[in-house]
């Protein structure tokens, strides 16, 4: 079985390069206009999910995730380089009692650079999918029961750098209070070594980084190392649980080749070695360290992507990563896996419906090759986002 498998594996490296899936369309990215100066205007968002994993394995059982979210917000613009934003976010889990079973103020405040290429957010950040991390590392249903992440966030954007650096702050304590505090952190950084870009003459001031808009270049190709690290930490000192202290850290080191032509085809190969380590020695988890290996490869044609991703993992345990990767188990506790080894073969389908709205369709079997046993999950997302100035004098 692992002759076939790997040699499915040198199948696609040789005839389809392609990496870490696109998650253009599920992530939160809110552009400051510097036209809008000295204008109010208003934000909306609905994202509307059907998530179906048919798993029938002791690391993670299936699961149907359907419902909708809307965030509407209403923003400032007191300079031309600052976006003040206020809203609401609600989620309708379908068949959830109440019907909105998640209601959560959101406020940010995000400053530009004046060439636009570095941005700080106080409040709300631009958090889930839109770090732009592997599976292992951050959970791909954190769009659906994660999307909202308060703290603080800097991000650099250049025509060779892509830089996001954040805090999630996910639990305040008072004195006495009977639970600790918690929070997690991250920083995923690319930069190219090697570059050659051509812009489509009608945006010929986009910046190149390997996840954006690709219709919008005309021909690329780059060669990037990769860097993503997290950092989980459970504790405090004013709290009155007794429970341990717990400081978990995860990261991926990699290498990835791009290259593309508009309205021909996008390919990409991604390649990472993978680490755990739990600082502290809490007792909650079976295992202190551990290691990885994780690879994709796919190709885009139009709207089309076909995409294949290896997991190769010892030990490894991440709190926010993709419950599939994990060497412990979600839904049996105490059951283990030391040596975890998968293989996904992925299609997609991602389509602008019309202006600001996006449909993205997935199907994605993969094969556990230590247990010998196939599962999949099929995933159908519409996502609708506005913007409009209020003020146009």
């Amino acid at each position: 079985m692992k002759r076939i498998v790997f040699s499915v594996l040198l199948f696609f490296n040789l005839t389809a390069l392609f990496g870490q899936i696109n998650n253009l369309f599920l992530s939160d990215e809110w552009f400051v206009n510097p036209a809008d100066s000295g204008k109010f205007s208003f934000q909306f968002h609905n994202f509307n999910y059907l998530r179906n994993t048919e798993y029938f394995n002791k690391i993670e059982l299936g699961r149907t995730l359907f419902g909708t979210q809307f965030h509407p917000k209403i923003a400032y613009q007191p300079t031309a380089n600052i976006s003040i934003q206020a809203g609401v976010f609600l989620k309708n889990d379908f068949g959830s009692i109440p019907p909105i079973n998640t209601v959560l103020p959101t406020f940010t405040c995000k400053i530009k650079s004046s060439d636009s290429k570095r941005t700080f957010l106080f409040g709300t950040l631009e958090g889930a999918l839109a770090h732009r991390m592997i599976e292992p590392l951050y959970d791909i249903n954190s769009a659906i029961v994660k999307r909202i992440e308060n703290g603080a966030q800097f991000k650099l954007n250049t025509n060779k750098i892509w830089l996001d650096t954040w805090v999630n702050w996910e639990r305040f304590i008072e004195r006495g209070s009977p639970f600790k505090e918690q929070f997690s952190a991250g920083i995923h950084t690319n930069f190219s070594i090697i570059q050659k870009i051509a812009s489509d003459p009608n945006n010929p001031n986009v910046p190149y980084n390997y996840l954006i808009d690709y219709n919008k270049l005309k021909k690329y190709y780059a060669l990037k190392p990769i860097l993503q690290l997290t950092a989980f930490h459970r504790g405090g000192q004013i709290d009155v649980d007794t429970s341990n202290m717990v400081m978990q850290f995860n990261g991926a080191a990699g290498l990835g080749y791009y290259a593309g032509t508009l309205n021909k085809y996008h390919f990409q190969a991604e390649a990472f070695g993978v680490f755990y380590q739990e600082k502290t020695n809490s007792g909650f988890y079976p295992f202190r360290n551990g290691r990885g290996v994780f690879a994709n490869v796919s190709v885009t044609k139009k709207q089309f992507t076909i995409a294949t991703s290896y997991w190769f993992g010892h030990r490894f345990i991440a709190t926010n990563g993709t419950s599939i990767y994990q060497s412990v188990s979600m839904d049996k506790p105490g059951y283990t896996e030391r040596n975890r080894e998968l293989l996904f073969i992925r299609f997609l389908y991602n389509q602008y419906l019309a202006p600001n709205l996006t449909l993205s369709a997935r199907v994605e079997p993969f094969y556990d090759i230590r247990n010998k046993a196939m599962d999949y999950s099929f995933s159908v997302y519409l996502s609708y986002k506005l913007h409009k100035t209020l003020n146009n004098n």
